[in-house]
């Protein structure tokens, strides 16, 4: 059996769940360090806190599809792309912007992110393992 994936278009072939996988597990550990800055960060005057691009947005960048007009009669895409931003709050005397309660409020989320995605990884592994007839549950 010859490989085809170099024949077959990537939006024919579907999704590498495998590889999605990964490169969310990657994005979580980046933002994991990002947050974790800021809290180290939080009594530095003028510091402004940052975050990581979102997830979605690696995804979309890879697996982007355009809308074709295929009859005059059919309304046309709209143009430009909305994004939604959180302007910055309030700073302290010292300048610093960093808000310690929303900052641990993400790194919670974070965690909460990696754990689901290492249990769904888990699962998918396991259910691999079993249509290949190497464990049994």
């Amino acid at each position: 059996m010859s490989d085809v994936s170099g024949v077959i278009p990537s939006h024919v072939r579907g999704t590498d769940l495998l590889n999605l996988a990964e490169k969310r597990m990657s994005w979580l550990q980046k933002r994991e360090a990002v947050l974790a800055g800021n809290v180290a960060n939080a009594n530095t005057p003028d510091y402004t806190p940052k975050d990581v691009s979102p997830f979605q947005g690696l995804v979309d960048a890879e697996h982007t599809a355009t809308l074709r007009r295929t009859n005059p009669r059919h309304l046309a895409p709209a143009g430009g792309n909305v994004h939604a931003r959180k302007t910055g709050g309030l700073a302290s005397l010292d300048g610093n912007k960093v808000v310690l309660e929303e900052e641990m409020a993400k790194i919670a989320d974070t965690s909460d992110q990696q754990r689901f995605a290492t249990t769904v990884y888990g699962r998918y592994m396991g259910m691999y393992g079993m249509a290949l007839g190497g464990a049994s549950q």
